[in-house]
């Protein structure tokens, strides 16, 4: 029973580990993970409060972008920062490209929109939890340390089992 519970354990920290580093190598040039037109947007403060709140995991999907309306809201990239803004008005350039005026006069480019608040997920708390994992330190110390350890566990392992066999 005890073994079987190890395994379990360390299945499931394979996994974690797994997820994490795939989140990492998928880092567009603004540090955010994105997954084919899915972007995953970690709520660090309360900028975007009252509709997600710090420590939510938002998973916005850029599809149907030729669906957006004005009053529609959009999640944009606003220098190193993302953005969530009501569409004012749409401006189409001969099928091409297509501009955003969001709140306050802001144009924001077809490519600098993550996606339409209508094609979000959102997951309380998760993000809190994968920002401390992708974080430079806590990937260090819940990831590599610990695999670290548990590889020189089964070298020493392996060298006691060769020892015992003479």
């Amino acid at each position: 029973m005890k073994r079987a519970i190890v395994n379990l354990i360390v299945i499931v920290y394979v996994i974690i580990a797994i997820v994490v580093t795939l989140c990492l190598l998928n880092y567009n040039d603004y540090n955010v993970t994105e997954f084919g037109n899915n972007t995953l947007i970690l709520i660090a403060d309360d900028s975007l409060e009252p509709e997600y709140v710090e420590g939510d995991l938002v998973i916005a999907t850029k599809e149907n972008l030729d669906k957006v309306e004005v009053g529609d809201k959009i999640f944009f990239y606003n220098d190193r920062d993302i953005k969530l803004g009501e569409v004012n008005q749409i401006n189409e350039y001969e099928g091409i490209s297509t501009t955003y005026i969001l709140d306050g006069n802001h144009q924001v480019i077809e490519d600098d929109v993550i996606g339409s608040e209508d094609n979000v997920k959102v997951y309380s708390k998760v993000g809190k939890i994968l920002s401390i994992l992708e974080s430079r330190w806590g990937f260090l110390f819940l990831i590599i340390f610990p695999s670290v350890i548990a590889f020189l566990h089964e070298i020493f392992e392996v060298i006691v089992e060769l020892g015992n066999k003479d």
